[in-house]
């Protein structure tokens, strides 16, 4: 029975690498124009290569041989579902438009992913902890300074302008 759900992991596999394959192939034609100015192919264009780029890390991690009994053995057991986290992610979701107005962007995104990420691993709270604060300034970046994107803006919002440009 374990074969044949990892042959049909494998096939699930490279039909999605094929589809973002042709999905990124697809957006080559099209013309990019620049960053200040996007033209219609600028987002399928990112959207294909983040996808291919996604497609091909699950299609290697999918060929890998499996590990053997012995590390499969040491995995915990898989519990039920964990509501905590379930509904503080979705109260965070629901609550980060309401902290848009007083914390500006950054600080309520960091505050919202921190917070998502401490939900669904509470062992650890140093690596949620950076990955936040790396998703909330680069998100920033890209959609203010990149595309131009007026955001709630404060005084680290102001700080990150004056640095960039």
């Amino acid at each position: 029975m374990e074969g044949n759900s990892r042959r049909n992991e494998k096939i699930t596999a490279f039909v999605l690498f094929g589809f973002s394959l042709f999905y990124f192939l697809s957006s080559l034609g099209m013309k990019m124009g620049t960053t200040r100015n996007p033209g219609p192919g600028f987002i399928p264009l990112i959207t294909g290569s983040l996808l291919l780029l996604c497609t091909a890390a699950y299609l290697i991690r999918v060929l890998r041989p499996k590990p053997g009994r012995r590390e499969e053995a040491k995995a915990p057991p898989r519990g039920g579902k964990n509501y905590l986290a379930i509904f503080g992610i979705l109260g965070c979701t629901l609550a980060y438009p309401f902290l848009l107005e007083y914390g500006k962007f950054i600080a309520s995104t960091f505050a919202v992913a921190y917070m998502m990420l401490v939900l669904l691993k509470p062992s650890r709270s140093l690596f949620p902890f950076f990955l936040a604060l790396g998703m909330a300034v680069g998100s920033f970046l890209i959609f203010s300074l990149l595309l131009g994107v007026a955001l709630p803006s404060g005084f680290l919002e102001e700080l990150l302008f004056r640095i960039g440009g």
